[in-house]
């Protein structure tokens, strides 16, 4: 299928994983975990995803979820699942970490 740009009708995981990238680290690259700043950090990060996914213009509904947890040499771990078509849908993910925090952010993506 084609649609408006000329691209697949597909999740590009590589590229939303760019994109999940960028809007992390402008916001956490050189962030100290700081209680009180988590909502404003986490807010920032899935607003900034939501936009750069809106500019690439392609008919996708999303779901943009943030995790970020002090950073105490604990596990975690985080579990999904999806029931939609394996072949347009997908999602992308992007664990960051650094020596006072943990930050978890996954984008969903549904052809619509």
């Amino acid at each position: 299928m084609e649609f408006e740009g000329g691209d697949d009708k597909t999740f590009n995981q590589e590229e939303i994983q760019g994109l999940i990238q960028e809007s992390v680290e402008s916001v956490l690259a050189s962030a100290t975990y700081t209680h009180p700043k988590v909502q404003l950090w986490q807010a920032t990060i899935v607003e900034n995803i939501l936009k750069k996914l809106s500019q690439l213009q392609r008919p996708f509904k999303y779901v943009v979820t943030c995790m970020i947890a002090q950073n105490t040499g604990g596990s975690t771990h985080t579990a999904h699942t999806c029931f939609w078509d394996t072949e347009t849908d997908g999602f992308a993910k992007l664990r960051f970490e650094t020596t006072t925090l943990v930050c978890l952010t996954t984008v969903y993506g549904m052809a619509i």
